[in-house]
């Protein structure tokens, strides 16, 4: 009997220290971030704030990490009387801030080169810090570099070694090499085709007779006094003529390009509550005339809705409808997407097939599309010689990602493994771009807006079309391009564009051409036909200059070059 109590407090020992190891493993780091300091003959503060953001952003993300509060930090930093801080310095704010984990380092800008070099304190331990390093060439590097950045200070605080796909831990010397991005096993380097190049918005004398446009094939709108947020063509009123519908604010305005002049054939004032986010056309009931489909935001929440022309004006057939919307060609095929808003994130929810059945619009069958994805910045449809459909999506940095078809959720396998087998490849360069947004969450106290909840930004359409006329499918985007970047979360200034034509070479997307730089901000684009001449033309909303409140409609006919 005296063995077997003594066997039982021994097992309990052994109990409780297991579960007081396991405890241990699982306990909270809590770790601060301070703000970087600058290296650079320019004023880079906004980069500096936007890097100290995201770091924080992702570091949160973590489970297991706790980061502490920018203005716990700054308080802190107040003693140091501004200067920059030296490991002992870093080791006292984390001991009296009750730390486990400080995070520092600098910005070094030279040119067009920016290095991030990062410190990580173990304030427990107060061992030589440990550096993290990265290297990033030009301004749009630094937001997917900021990303793998998180990643090494992720691994090194929890003790977790990366997968295979990935870089190693943080190095010592923090001069390990720079992380590749994970890719999935088809995954190859773009590589660089050019066929030639475009036109320019300000001189379209810069088309060759090589180049898939007409030589005399560009036309553009007088310019409006507003800020043109979305746009699409269809025949909207049954006169057997395509339309171009337009929305800004709250408004939509709907237009009929002849010979002559570009007419206005009607307008829809909104309301004062509403926001209007997309605009799409897709005669979804059957009956013969497109309707005008508008995801219209009042708050955090979409509040869609359906206007057809009938009677001989245009009226609301459908309202209160809780959805995102986008209406994108599956396989030539018009389908209108719907995704209700997530309860963290806005686009974390499955995305269904909305079809129109019992006199009502109802959400249809789940499309096998990851369910991380946004209905928004999506394409589905057969971009090789294969009978397959892939997804073609835009990622939160603008990285054209492709997926296999699935309705698996594929982000943790994707960012904590480090691959999918669903997961086929992403682009080095990052495309899209977009300063159309709306509010959502709770009110955030950040760097550069410090009383609005965080911005949602909607990204650019991705469409595909057969331009060169070989059978397969290629990849038809926009590029806008920042002065500032995109580091900022709530400000964006667009000044510049350029559209981008890729096809899938069997390794990744090559590009075939790109147009010059457009002197404006693409809002939103289609490849359909404007003047109702029979044939397709690439057709943009485009703002002019930094406030974007003049737009204007351009087009440039295509030259559809037959495949020998």
């Amino acid at each position: 009997m005296k063995r077997f109590l003594v066997f039982l407090c021994v097992l309990g020992v052994m109990f409780s220290g297991l579960v007081w190891a396991e405890e241990a493993k699982t306990q909270v780091k809590r770790v601060a971030v301070l703000p970087f300091s600058v290296h650079s003959s320019e004023d880079i503060t906004y980069v500096r704030d936007g890097i100290w953001d995201m770091l924080i952003s992702r570091l949160s993300a973590s489970e297991g990490i706790q980061v502490s509060v920018k203005q716990d930090v700054k308080d802190a930093l107040k003693k140091l009387g501004g200067k920059d801080p030296a490991v002992a310095d870093v080791y006292g704010l984390g001991k009296s801030m009750g730390i486990d984990y400080v995070v520092w380092g600098s910005i070094t800008k030279i040119g067009n080169s920016i290095s991030l070099d990062a410190k990580l304190l173990d304030v427990s331990t107060y061992k030589t810090p440990v550096g993290v390093f990265e290297q990033c060439q030009g301004m749009d590097d630094v937001i997917p570099r900021v990303t793998n950045f998180a990643k090494k200070i992720h691994y090194y605080v929890l003790g977790i070694t990366p997968p295979a796909a990935e870089v190693t831990a943080p190095s010592p010397t923090g001069q390990g090499p720079s992380p590749a991005t994970t890719r999935g096993p088809d995954e190859g380097k773009v590589i660089r085709a050019s066929r030639g190049t475009f036109t320019s918005v300000i001189n379209p004398s810069f088309i060759t007779a090589t180049n898939p446009l007409a030589q005399k094939g560009f036309w553009m709108s007088q310019r409006y006094k507003k800020t043109f947020k979305g746009m699409d063509i269809a025949d909207v009123n049954g006169d057997g003529l395509n339309e171009v519908v337009v929305i800004d604010e709250r408004s939509i305005t709907v237009y009929q390009r002849n010979e002559a002049a570009f007419k206005l054939i009607g307008k829809i004032q909104g309301k004062k509550t509403d926001s209007y986010i997309a605009v799409d056309t897709a005669d979804v009931n059957g009956n013969g005339i497109a309707e005008i489909i508008v995801t219209n935001m009042q708050g955090s929440d979409p509040n869609s809705f359906v206007v057809e022309f009938q009677e001989g004006k245009f009226v609301r057939i459908a309202s209160d409808l809780r959805w995102f919307l986008r209406v994108i060609n599956i396989s030539g095929v018009p389908r209108l997407l719907g995704q209700d808003a997530g309860m963290e994130t806005p686009f974390d929810s499955p995305i269904h097939e909305i079809v129109y059945r019992d006199g009502t619009y109802k959400k249809g069958k789940r499309m096998s599309i990851p369910k991380e994805l946004s209905v928004y910045g999506l394409a589905v449809d057969r971009i090789d010689k294969t009978n397959a459909r892939r997804v073609i999506a835009l990622d939160e940095f603008g990285h054209i990602c492709i997926y296999k078809e699935t309705t698996e959720s594929i982000k943790y396998d994707i960012e904590i493994i480090g691959g999918s087998s669903s997961f086929l490849w992403q682009s080095d360069d990052i495309f899209g771009g977009s300063n159309n947004f709306f509010r959502f969450g709770d009110i955030l106290k950040t760097s550069d807006n410090v009383d609005a909840p965080e911005r949602v930004y909607i990204k650019e359409r991705v469409l595909t079309y057969d331009m060169d006329g070989n059978g397969t499918n290629e990849v038809v985007i926009v590029k806008n391009l920042s002065p500032a970047s995109r580091i900022m979360k709530n400000i964006r200034i667009f000044t510049r564009s350029e559209i981008y034509n890729l096809e899938w070479d069997g390794l990744g997307m090559a590009e075939n051409w790109r147009t010059k730089k457009i002197q404006g901000y693409v809002a939103d684009y289609q490849i359909k036909d404007i003047d109702n001449d029979g044939k397709d033309e690439v057709v943009l909303a485009v703002g002019l200059g930094t406030s974007l409140t003049r737009s204007a409609i351009v087009a440039y006919d295509m030259k559809v070059q037959q495949a020998p």
